[in-house]
């Protein structure tokens, strides 16, 4: 990302910064609430996370970041700390006066303290999808709002008896600079 970054052009100071503009790059910081949708385990673990992420603009209206994600998943056995790490590729996909329409999609890794979800691993693979909209706040930072996809599993790594996955559907909220 660090070489993404540094090749790319970035405005004069002082000027708006359209996250979405080829040169741009910013950190983002968000929240979401997540529950699990179908493919039910015997119970509905539902998670909250935090997350940062390094962006840049590749090209006008698409950019790729880094996610780095802290998540607590509430299981009926203790509950699980889940650590993860996802690259993402984010288009805007529509220009309104308000609100600009975006959609995300990334696969990733996690690494939990207790096997998630429950008979599942500590390892796990994820892959986030989502779509929302983004606002301009102030002259260089953005509101997000999204509604995202999260699946986590092993992918079969530890056989068909550990694999339990989670399908989580849920709301995002994210605050972003630009520089």
């Amino acid at each position: 990302m660090l070489v993404i970054s540094a090749a790319l052009a970035t405005p004069a100071f002082g000027q708006e910064r359209d996250p979405f503009k080829k040169g741009t790059v910013g950190v983002e910081f968000g929240g979401a609430a997540l529950v699990e949708i179908w493919n039910l385990n015997g119970h509905r673990e539902p998670m909250l996370e935090g997350s940062a992420a390094f962006w840049g603009a590749v090209r006008d209206r698409v950019a790729i970041g880094i996610e780095f994600q802290h998540g607590y998943v509430f299981q009926h056995t203790p509950g699980a700390l889940v650590q993860g790490i996802s690259p993402l590729v984010r288009w805007k996909i529509v220009d309104q006066p308000a609100w600009d329409w975006f959609v995300e999609v990334g696969p990733g890794v996690s690494w939990s303290d207790l096997s998630t979800p429950p008979r599942g691993t500590k390892f796990n693979y994820l892959f986030q999808a989502g779509a929302g909209v983004i606002k301009q706040t102030g002259r260089n930072q953005h509101l997000l709002l999204a509604y995202r996809f999260l699946h986590l599993s092993n992918n079969h790594r530890e056989g068909r008896e550990h694999n339990p996955d989670l399908e989580m559907m849920g709301v995002y909220v994210g605050w972003a600079f630009s520089f």
